[in-house]
């Protein structure tokens, strides 16, 4: 019996998010499959490194019954809410496996439409799921009481994928020859960007790279906001350059691409001392914490980064990216034994 991972999303690291545990299911000898939407921007890449991937259209009633038909008695596996996914989710009769690994809006997000649909999305698929996979406890707690509906916890992969598959670094001309990066949604409050503002200008010595679209940030002489859409390769390329990642979120992630994309390149990361981050980053090895919302904490440990008196170990990042990966194959595997799935 197949497993099919699909992902009806057109940008964004969904795209990721659904290959790496596609990649884990391979690994365990599992009947794996892709089913992506036509219109994904990364299509042609798709189709080079990852030929066995299958595209349809999603608004489509021939593709979706073409789909449905593929999958028969089969598990799907939705692993990114999208409204172009409910045709295909609403169709199937049963074994529906739905991973989610965002984040309900928080008390710290003005309440807003887009907001709420999105919420109301998340629910809706998570109550016609068969089985919905949570990154942690406290978002599987989150979901009980919420919808009172159990999921499980399965700890999202690395992003662990084949040769190629991500664009090599293209030098791109920057506004400082050594920077932090911080890189994601600029005005979604939870996300810290502010507490790194407040940072940077208490410690003017230190320099800053925001990427991102949105947000209105202040104007100061060790901080610029690239708005702009920036290329693949040339974000690659601010990545693995950057003194480090700077991720000051203020609650807990559920995952974080970002830190995934970062430890790809082997660079560190600076983040807040919640949830997901605590897994990932160990002390003058692959990166370092501070406390949430602690901007002067956050300064000073840049500072320090800065001036050279912190240490990490690409091979330490490395060892850790495979510590995750087998951590994520391990649940993966305890979960699809609990289930009863035969392939």
């Amino acid at each position: 019996m197949a497993l099919f991972f699909i992902y009806a999303g057109r940008k964004g690291s969904g795209l990721e998010s659904t290959l790496a545990p596609y990649e884990l299911a391979r690994e365990l000898d599992i009947d794996a499959r892709l089913f992506f939407s036509k219109d994904n921007e990364r299509k042609a890449l798709i189709e080079k490194i990852y030929p066995e991937a299958q595209f349809f259209n999603f608004t489509s009633p021939l593709d979706i019954l073409k789909m449905k038909k593929a999958i028969g008695s089969g598990w799907s596996f939705f692993t990114m809410i999208s409204p172009k996914m409910i045709p295909l989710f609403y169709s199937l009769s049963g074994k529906k496996i739905f991973y989610f690994h965002a984040t309900f809006e928080t008390s710290m997000s003005k309440p807003s439409l887009g907001g709420w649909a999105i919420d109301s999305l998340h629910d809706a698929v998570i109550r016609g799921s068969t089985l919905t996979l949570a990154t942690k406890a406290p978002l599987a707690w989150q979901i009980k009481l919420r919808l009172d509906k159990d999921a499980e916890t399965f700890v999202h992969p690395p992003f662990i994928l084949r040769p190629g598959f991500f664009a090599a670094e293209k030098p791109r001309v920057l506004p400082f020859d050594r920077y932090f990066l911080y890189f994601g949604d600029v005005d979604r409050e939870a996300k810290g960007v502010k507490v790194l503002v407040k940072a940077l200008e208490e410690y003017p010595q230190i320099k800053a790279i925001v990427a991102g679209r949105r947000g209105n940030l202040p104007k100061l002489g060790n901080l610029v906001h690239l708005k702009g859409w920036i290329d693949e390769g040339e974000m690659h390329y601010m990545i693995k350059n950057a003194e480090a990642v700077v991720l000051p979120y203020l609650v807990p992630a559920q995952f974080s691409g970002c830190l995934a994309l970062s430890f790809h390149f082997r660079t560190p990361v600076i983040a807040s001392n919640t949830s997901t981050f605590e897994d990932w980053i160990e002390e003058d090895k692959t990166g370092w914490l501070f406390p949430s919302g602690d901007h002067h904490a956050l300064g000073k440990k840049m500072l320090e980064v800065w001036e050279g008196k912190r240490k990490y170990s690409k091979d330490a990042i490395a060892k850790k990216e495979l510590e995750m990966k087998e951590k994520s194959k391990k649940s993966l595997k305890g979960i699809l034994e609990k289930i009863q799935y035969t392939d």
